[in-house]
């Protein structure tokens, strides 16, 4: 083969790339990785693609649920902290434990754990303070949020964002929505 054929990328454009992965890998939440999990629908459970996932209807009245979106909404706005439970900083699954654990309500700190202690709900079922749960890596849940009605959340995206407001009709998430349950 002849050398000066060859093209070399410059180095800075590979040490961009290589940060760029590490930088996606390090800003899942704080998990280990679980199996796949389902969601339940009426007649079966299955898992949700994107095809599948439909608009969700009107929420439903729940007090409790209510006031588990009222302290998500009370940390809008809160960094990203990996490992974070606390105001100074959440991780997606720090924000649902923080939440429920302000209503004295406990539950696991990860968010493969409570994937695997939240209830199975179909879309249609759900209701505001309920969690959704995604995979953003692979088959693997990697993050959760708390369902605020007319199809938002709130969650804790990445490193260098906020907590904030997503919509489940985004393709990014409709995509990714793998489960939807209910830990109080």
């Amino acid at each position: 083969m002849n050398t000066a054929s060859l093209k070399f990328i410059p180095y800075q454009t590979v040490f961009t790339m290589v940060a760029l992965c590490c930088v996606m890998l390090l800003a899942s939440c704080a998990s280990p990785k679980p199996k796949p999990t389902v969601v339940s629908t009426p007649s079966k459970s299955k898992v949700i693609t994107h095809k599948q996932a439909t608009p969700v209807r009107a929420a439903k009245t729940n007090a409790t649920g209510n006031q588990l979106v009222s302290v998500a909404k009370s940390v809008l706005g809160s960094p990203y902290k990996y490992g974070g439970s606390s105001p100074k900083g959440f991780d997606c699954s720090g924000l649902v434990y923080y939440s429920h654990n302000k209503l004295g309500i406990s539950v696991p700190r990860t968010t493969r754990q409570q994937a695997q202690r939240a209830s199975n709900l179909s879309l249609n079922e759900i209701e505001p303070g309920d969690v959704l749960f995604f995979r953003i890596y692979g088959n693997r849940i990697s993050h959760v949020g708390i369902y605020t009605g007319n199809n938002q959340f709130i969650h804790a995206p990445q490193s260098g964002k906020f907590v904030s407001h997503a919509s489940i009709n985004d393709p990014f998430w409709r995509e990714r929505l793998i489960k939807a349950g209910r830990l109080h």
